[in-house]
């Protein structure tokens, strides 16, 4: 079975309730919530988070962990603020952080991704690597790295970041990656990712085992509000895998 995961945009606490409304009455299996997708999504407020887990059902309920727009190195001081905002998730209701780290050289690094990994699971919350992942120098090198540390899921489209391109375009090397991974975690595909296109990439991979989850944003919105239709359509459209 395949899950499907829909990005929502958290700025402001009445649409973040509206969009989460839509993802649960859809059939969706999470949520993740970030603020400012101008920027690719940063820690969203906490009144957005605590408005979502008020309406979504499930466990499910995700919250971007990440400071500021740019790369994804940060500073110690930074690395502090990403704690405060884990611990404030969690208080606010959420069931797993989404998170990524790296350093100068495009590899994960390690001793702060193994404080925020720690912490996390001190708090019950599920652990996302994001697509910073798409950003390392050696991806397959930072899936063992990943799994090392106890990630419990990575988000990646199979292209490079910053590259065009949608999760069709990176189906081979997803399907590298969840072959590689042997089912030690779950694998996220996103990357524009809609009803479409999404059966499209499952076809296009080998056959796997473990857990595989489907991650969209624009594709289940209409006229930039995420629908109880555009979500059900993707629901059903991964159905049979």
């Amino acid at each position: 079975m395949v899950d499907v995961e829909v990005c929502i945009n958290g700025d402001e606490v009445d649409e973040t309730r509206a969009s989460v409304t839509a993802a649960n009455a859809g059939g969706a299996a999470r949520v993740e919530l970030c603020g400012a997708m101008q920027f690719d999504g940063l820690t969203p407020p906490v009144e957005s988070v605590k408005a979502a887990r008020n309406v979504f059902e499930r466990n499910g309920l995700l919250v971007m962990i990440r400071p500021r727009a740019g790369d994804f190195q940060y500073e110690p001081d930074e690395v502090e603020l990403m704690k405060s905002q884990i611990s404030a998730a969690a208080q606010a209701g959420a069931d797993g952080v989404v998170m990524g780290l790296l350093n100068g050289e495009g590899h994960l690094d390690l001793q702060p991704l193994r404080e925020l990994v720690e912490l996390s699971q001190s708090l019950g919350l599920m652990t996302t690597f994001h697509r910073a992942f798409d950003a390392t120098r050696n991806r397959l090198e930072a899936l063992d790295g990943l799994i090392e540390l106890g990630f419990d899921r990575i988000l990646t489209s199979g292209v490079a970041w910053g590259l065009p391109g949608s999760a069709l375009d990176g189906v081979l090397e997803l399907d590298r990656l969840i072959q590689a991974a042997k089912s030690r975690l779950e694998i996220v595909i996103g990357g524009g990712v809609n009803p479409v296109n999404a059966p499209q990439v499952l076809r296009g991979l080998s056959a796997w085992s473990g857990k595989l989850s489907v991650h969209a944003y624009s594709g289940v919105q209409d006229k930039g509000r995420t629908t109880i239709s555009g979500v059900k359509a993707l629901v059903d459209a991964v159905g049979p895998f």
